[in-house]
């Protein structure tokens, strides 16, 4: 197999998780669109340096990562947030995540879609207005009544309670059921 097929299969299996990653940290669409090309660009670029013994997600989304900071430099609006995002934490959770044996991107779905369940409403529609239906936190905010401040710390407490849930449920599963 060519290494632009091999590269291409695992682009097209880690494509939503990057993309949900991206947009955990970016704010709107187009920085999500962009931040993406750049990253699949530069993993092509530096292919060759990927160490094959290591998962090609973590290292993908450290190229993703590496985008977004450069991004949040030279932009005011990301530079206030990326304190708050707590970045090295949710990294963490998401490299346990893959990790875990036979975890199948269907597996992680499902586990997420139980965790968001179990958000406390205000937060699930926090969750569900910026990245289902893809508003900004201002119109967000605007929609629900709330503040700005106030609905990003409330979009924040969610993802920081779905990292928690998840890194549960990862841990459980990896225990044979009995939680650690």
């Amino acid at each position: 197999m060519r290494p632009e097929d091999l590269f291409n299969i695992l682009i097209r299996q880690h494509a939503e998780m990057l993309t949900a990653y991206i947009y955990s940290v970016a704010f709107d669409r187009a920085t999500v669109d962009d931040v993406f090309q750049e990253t699949i660009i530069t993993a092509w670029k530096r292919l060759d340096s990927f160490d094959h013994q290591r998962p090609f997600g973590p290292w993908l989304r450290g190229i993703a990562r590496n985008h977004i900071m450069s991004t949040a430099r030279g932009n005011r609006r990301y530079r206030a947030h990326m304190d708050e995002l707590q970045q090295i934490r949710i990294d963490e959770q998401l490299d346990r995540v893959d990790r875990s044996a036979g975890d199948t991107f269907a597996d992680r779905s499902a586990a997420l879609l139980e965790c968001l369940e179990r958000l406390h409403p205000d937060s699930h529609a926090a969750v569900d207005l910026v990245y289902v239906r893809g508003l900004d936190s201002v119109a967000a905010a605007r929609s629900v009544g709330a503040s700005d401040e106030t609905f990003r710390k409330r979009l924040y407490r969610a993802r920081l309670a779905l990292a928690d849930c998840l890194k549960v449920k990862s841990l459980f599963k990896n225990t044979g059921g009995v939680p650690a």
